[in-house]
C-alpha cells in the first residue's frame, strides 16, 4: 500500500473504502433489484397486456428455480474466491465479474425466454466472481491491527444495504407499474454505474491492493500453516478405499434417486448436485481422518454449524420466493397516504437521531447517516409533492416490501450489536454458538405472523393485515443479527488451521443449500397442480362473464363450489353442475377427489379454474392472423382452502422446526463449548 493511498482518507477512512462502498452499494442494487421482482415476474401472466407479461409459470416451478438460481449464487463464490486468490487476483475478479453481471442484468431486459435464462446465468457467474472477493479487498485497505477496520466494516455493510433497500423500492415500482423488463433494466443500469464507479476509482485509490499472486505470493502461501488445496484432498480420497467406496457410493445412490424422482431438467440439475455434496462429503472425511483429537472435537462444532446455516438460510430465504408471492395475493397492501407520510417521517428521524448518536461517539458512520436521511427525504419530497406518484389511498406494490428487511438491518443493525456487547459486559454467557440458536429461534418465531395471516384468510379473495408481513420480517431481521455476522468469523476459528480456506468455501456451499432449502419448502407449500382442460367451448363462453376476454385469447379464471357427491365430483357455478364443460384425466380426477375430501367437516370447498393460452401463438390471434383454438388454451385447478391450509401448515412447521433446533443448540451449549476447546478466545 503506498504512503498516498494511506494519508488520503474521507471520514477517518481510506479513500478506496468510498470506492468500493458505492461499488458495492451499486451491484446489491442490481442484484436485489432484479431478486424482488424475479418470482413475481415468473408468475404473472404470460398474456398480460404490454409490458407486463410475466412467463406465467406454476408457482411451485417459479419456486424451484429460484431456489437453484439463489443457491447457484453463493455456490459460485467458490471458484470466484480461488480464481482471485491463485491467478488473477481481487481487483480484476471484481472488475470482470462487474462486466459479466452488467451484460446479464442487460440481457434481463429482453423480453424472451433464452434471454431470461442467459441472463440468470451470467449473474450467477458475475456474482460469484465479485461477491467474495470485493470484501476482501475491503480487508486489504487496513494494515494489521487498525483500528478503523471495524468500522470501515460497518460502513461497507451499510452500503449493502442502502443498495437493496433503495433496489427493492426503485426496481420493485418500476417492474411491477411500468413493465418487468423496465425493471430489469434499471437493475442492469444501477451495476453499470457501480462498474464505472469501480474502474475510475482503482486506478486511483486501489493501486497495489488486490493485485494477481507473484510467485513468491503463491509460495508463501502454500507454506503458511501448511495449507492444503482441493486438489491435495482429492488425491489423499483417491488413495484412501473406504473413504472412496462411501463418496461413490453416495454418489451413485444419490443419482440414481435424482433420476428417479425428479422430472424434466431438475434429473439432470439434482444429479450434478449430489455428485457435488458427495464430494465435499468425501473431501470432509478426509480431513476429518488427517487432524488431531482437539481438532475432531472442533470438527464435530463445525459441521454443527453447517447445519445451522443450512437450517438458517433455508427459512430465512423464504422472502425472496414465497412470502413475496404472498404478499402480492394475499396481503392487504392498499393504505391511506397518511401512513405513507407517518412511516418516511420516522424512518428519515430514526436515521438522523443514529447520525446524531454516532456524533457523539465520535463515529465515522455518523456523517453517512446525515447523508443518507438527507437524501431520502429530498426524494421522497419529490415524489410526494412534485411527481404525485402517490394517491390516497394507495396499493403498495409487492415488492418494495423486499426494502422491509435492509431497512430494519439500518434501524437495528447497531441497536443488536449493543445488546450483545452489554450482555457480554454483564457477564453472562456470550458464545457465536449461543447468538446463531437465539438468532435462529427469534427468525422461526417471524413465521408465527405468517401463519396468522394464513389463519385470517377465511375465502377466496380475503386478505391478510400488512402489519403481521412486516412484524415477520422485523423478527427476520432481529434474527438475522444476531446469527448471522458471527458465522463465518465463528466458522474460521474452529476449522482445522491447515484447511481455513477450505471450510469457508463449505460455509458458502451451506448458504449455498439453504436456498435451495427454501425454494423446496416454498415449492412444497404448492398443492400438486390438476391439469384440466376445455371440454365445452360454447357453454364456458356463455358463463363467463366477460367472454371477449376467452375469445382473444387473453388468460382468464373461473371461481365455483366443489364437492365430491356419491363419489363423483361435482362442481357448481350459479347453480349449475360445470364439471361436464371440462375433462380431466383420471389421475387428476383422483387428486381431485382428495382435495374435495381434505376436511371431513367441510361439505363444499372453493375451486378456482386458471386458463392461460399457449404463449407463442397469442400475438396471431391479436394481430387477427388466426382464431382462438380453444385446444390451446392450458388449465389448472386449485382448490383454495387446500392451498391455504398448505400455506398454514409450511409457516408453523418452520417455525416449530426453526425453534426446535434452536433450543437444542442452547441445551446441549455447554457440551458444544467444551468441544470447541476455548476456539472463542482465538483471534483473527
Amino acid at each position: 500500500m503506498s504512503n498516498d493511498l494511506q494519508q488520503k482518507t474521507i471520514f477517518g477512512q481510506p479513500a478506496g473504502l468510498f470506492v468500493l462502498f458505492f461499488a458495492e452499494m451499486w451491484e446489491r442494487f442490481s442484484y436485489y433489484g432484479m431478486r424482488a421482482i424475479l418470482t413475481l415476474y415468473m408468475v404473472s401472466s404470460a398474456t398480460a397486456t404490454g409490458t407486463h407479461a410475466g412467463l406465467g409459470w406454476p408457482v411451485a416451478k417459479a419456486l424451484a428455480l429460484y431456489g437453484w438460481y439463489t443457491m447457484l449464487v453463493y455456490v459460485m463464490s467458490i471458484p470466484g474466491g480461488i480464481l482471485a486468490d491463485k491467478f488473477i487476483g481481487q481487483k480484476k475478479a471484481v472488475f470482470i465479474g462487474g462486466m459479466v453481471l452488467v451484460a446479464g442484468h442487460g440481457i434481463l431486459a429482453i423480453d424472451t425466454l433464452w434471454a431470461f435464462y442467459a441472463g440468470l446465468i451470467l449473474i450467477i457467474i458475475g456474482v460469484g466472481a465479485l461477491k467474495p472477493n470485493i470484501s476482501t479487498l475491503v480487508g486489504a485497505l487496513y494494515p494489521q491491527g487498525d483500528p478503523r477496520r471495524d468500522q470501515g466494516f460497518t460502513l461497507f455493510y451499510i452500503g449493502i444495504n442502502i443498495g437493496a433497500f433503495l433496489a427493492s423500492v426503485v426496481v420493485g415500482a418500476v417492474g411491477e407499474t411500468i413493465g418487468w423488463h423496465y425493471g430489469f433494466g434499471l437493475a442492469g443500469f444501477g451495476m453499470l454505474l457501480g462498474q464505472i464507479t469501480f474502474v475510475w476509482g482503482s486506478r486511483k485509490y486501489l493501486i497495489g491492493i488486490g493485485e494477481p499472486p507473484s510467485k513468491d505470493d503463491k509460495h508463501e502461501k502454500s507454506n503458511s500453516h501448511g495449507d492444503s488445496s482441493l486438489g491435495e484432498l482429492l488425491t489423499k480420497l483417491t488413495k484412501s478405499p473406504v473413504h472412496l467406496f462411501i463418496t461413490v457410493i453416495l454418489a451413485i445412490a444419490s443419482i440414481y434417486i435424482s433420476m428417479t424422482y425428479a422430472s424434466g431438467f431438475e434429473k439432470f440439475a439434482y444429479s450434478g448436485l449430489a455428485v457435488f455434496l458427495s464430494l465435499v462429503l468425501g473431501f470432509l472425511m478426509m480431513i476429518y481422518k488427517d487432524i488431531d483429537s482437539v481438532e475432531k472435537d472442533r470438527f464435530i462444532v463445525l459441521i454443527l454449524s453447517f447445519l445451522i446455516v443450512i437450517v438458517f438460510w433455508g427459512a430465512f430465504e423464504q422472502a425472496g420466493g414465497l412470502m413475496n408471492i404472498y404478499a402480492r395475493d394475499k396481503i392487504d397492501r392498499v393504505v391511506s397516504l397518511l401512513s405513507i407520510d407517518i412511516f418516511f417521517i420516522i424512518f428519515i428521524l430514526i436515521l438522523l437521531v443514529k447520525g446524531i448518536l454516532d456524533k457523539i461517539k465520535k463515529k465515522d458512520t455518523a456523517s453517512l447517516f446525515f447523508v443518507i436521511s438527507g437524501v431520502l427525504a429530498l426524494v421522497y419530497v419529490l415524489l410526494r409533492f412534485y411527481f404525485n406518484v402517490f394517491s390516497s389511498p394507495f396499493e403498495i406494490p409487492a415488492s418494495i416490501f423486499q426494502s422491509v428487511n435492509p431497512m430494519f438491518i439500518m434501524i437495528f443493525g447497531t441497536i443488536v450489536g449493543g445488546f450483545w456487547i452489554y450482555w457480554a459486559n454483564a457477564g453472562k454467557e456470550n458464545s457465536s454458538i449461543l447468538k446463531m440458536a437465539v438468532g435462529t429461534i427469534i427468525m422461526g418465531i417471524g413465521f408465527l405472523f405468517m401463519a396468522e395471516a394464513s389463519r385470517q384468510i377465511h375465502e377466496y379473495g380475503d386478505k391478510a393485515a400488512l402489519i403481521l408481513l412486516i412484524l415477520a420480517y422485523l423478527f427476520h431481521t432481529i434474527g438475522e443479527l444476531s446469527a448471522s455476522p458471527v458465522a463465518l468469523s465463528f466458522i474460521t476459528k474452529v476449522a482445522p488451521v491447515k484447511y481455513v480456506s477450505i471450510m469457508m468455501g463449505v460455509y458458502f456451499a451451506a448458504t449455498g443449500l439453504g436456498n435451495k432449502v427454501a425454494g423446496n419448502i416454498g415449492e412444497a407449500t404448492q398443492a400438486e397442480p390438476v391439469i384440466v382442460e376445455i371440454a365445452d367451448a360454447f357453454n364456458l363462453g356463455q358463463m363467463i362473464e366477460n367472454d371477449t376476454l376467452f375469445s382473444k385469447a387473453y388468460d382468464f379464471e373461473i371461481v365455483a363450489s366443489g364437492r365430491v357427491e356419491n363419489g363423483e365430483i361435482v362442481i357448481t357455478q350459479n347453480g349449475r353442475n360445470i364439471i361436464s364443460d371440462f375433462t380431466l384425466s383420471e389421475e387428476h380426477d383422483a387428486v381431485m377427489k382428495t382435495y374435495l375430501t381434505d376436511d371431513p367437516d367441510r361439505e363444499e370447498y372453493t375451486v378456482i379454474f386458471r386458463f392461460a393460452y399457449n404463449q407463442a401463438k397469442v400475438a396471431d390471434v391479436r394481430d387477427g392472423k388466426a382464431k382462438v383454438d380453444y385446444s390451446e388454451y392450458r388449465g389448472r385447478i386449485e382448490v383454495f382452502e387446500v392451498q391455504d391450509n398448505n400455506e398454514f401448515r409450511t409457516f408453523v412447521m418452520i417455525f416449530v422446526f426453526t425453534g426446535a433446533f434452536g433450543l437444542l443448540l442452547l441445551i446441549f451449549l455447554g457440551k458444544l463449548k467444551k468441544l470447541a476447546h476455548g476456539a472463542e478466545d482465538i483471534k483473527i
